[in-house]
């Protein structure tokens, strides 16, 4: 069964659904749009793309591609549907621009995309690979700003298709923002970094610190030690929550748990952020085939802030995919 037939028998709603989301579009039929394009889901599926990715779509999806030249062409495609499904992502502007009125909203794609194949696993593995590779060529002097642009072009020179997100460099009592903007002053201690490469559309994510004086070490052990029991805990069957709530228990020991202020990980895939979301409220279950971050943190306003993150591949158990080890990576 392929992804498409997955998506339908797995959505709850009948109707014609409309995929916009440019992530979920390459999941499904293999192209990656640079603009607007739209699949519609059904017994016979076909895209719909502008001249501009005429090319790319015909070459590389897996369905039917037909072009459009304005918006005009999108609402007479949808103009006689009434039972129209949508993804959650779809903007309110988009949907008066073609014309739906009523509709039901479902979010299939995003629960298959949650299980990565052989081939998906493969690819993360890969854009983790090129971002530890780079962070070993770096020489970590000069600026924030410049250790950050130094990162992403060494990423670019070892195969990446870009950063998967901004990279955070930062240091000093500013790393006790989570994602800290790079500034032009030097970097100091300690030097947090949250970094991540593409590989074939699929991202990776990590973050290492840094820590010289006795105070930031001993902040750093306790980050690392909540890490590990994350780690721990993620196996097939246990809820996201579950996970969560071991790495909270050890900051509760330690006194820190109102220093720990977001969640202990989320999904990474083809976008770095995914479902599930390793947060008190997710209840989602855990199974083999996701791949997941745990990225504990303590972070002290004023002072500093500590933060480590690991990406894991679910088995029976956590498989770490990491190469880099918690301290000594510089």
């Amino acid at each position: 069964m392929n992804r498409i037939e997955m998506a339908l028998n797995k959505s709850t709603e009948g109707g014609k659904h409309i995929i916009t989301k440019r992530e979920n579009i390459y999941y499904l039929t293999g192209f990656m749009p640079s603009s607007l394009s739209i699949l519609i889901l059904e017994d016979e599926p076909f895209l719909l793309v502008n001249e501009m990715d005429r090319e790319a779509a015909t070459e590389n999806s897996t369905v039917e591609v037909r072009t459009f030249s304005r918006m005009g062409d999108l609402r007479e495609v949808l103009a006689d549907t009434e039972d129209l499904v949508v993804e959650p992502s779809m903007t309110v502007g988009l949907m008066k621009s073609l014309g739906i009125g009523s509709f039901e909203v479902d979010d299939v794609v995003s629960e298959l995309r949650m299980i990565k194949d052989r081939d998906e696993i493969g690819n993360i593995r890969r854009a983790l690979q090129i971002a530890e590779e780079a962070l070993k060529e770096l020489e970590i002097e000069g600026s924030e700003s410049s250790i950050a642009a130094k990162l992403e072009y060494l990423m670019r020179l070892e195969g990446s298709e870009g950063a998967s997100f901004d990279t955070v460099v930062t240091s000093g009592a500013r790393s006790s923002i989570p994602h800290a903007t790079p500034t032009g002053e030097s970097a100091g201690s300690p030097l947090l970094l949250d970094w991540g490469a593409v590989y074939k559309g699929y991202h990776s994510d990590t973050t290492r610190t840094a820590a010289w004086t006795e105070r930031e070490q001993e902040i750093l052990e306790i980050v690392v030690e909540a890490k590990k029991e994350g780690l721990r805990t993620i196996k097939d069957g246990v809820r996201a929550c579950e996970v969560d709530r071991a790495v909270r228990s050890v900051m509760e020991d330690y006194g820190y748990l109102e220093n720990f202020i977001h969640s202990t990980g989320h999904g990474v895939g083809l976008e770095v952020h995914e479902k599930p979301s390793l947060a008190p409220g997710d209840k989602t279950v855990i199974r083999k085939g996701m791949v997941v971050t745990v990225e504990p943190g303590i972070y002290l306003p004023g002072e500093f802030g500590v933060r480590m993150e690991d990406m894991v591949v679910v088995g029976n158990g956590a498989e770490v995919i990491n190469r880099l080890p918690d301290y000594n990576w510089i």
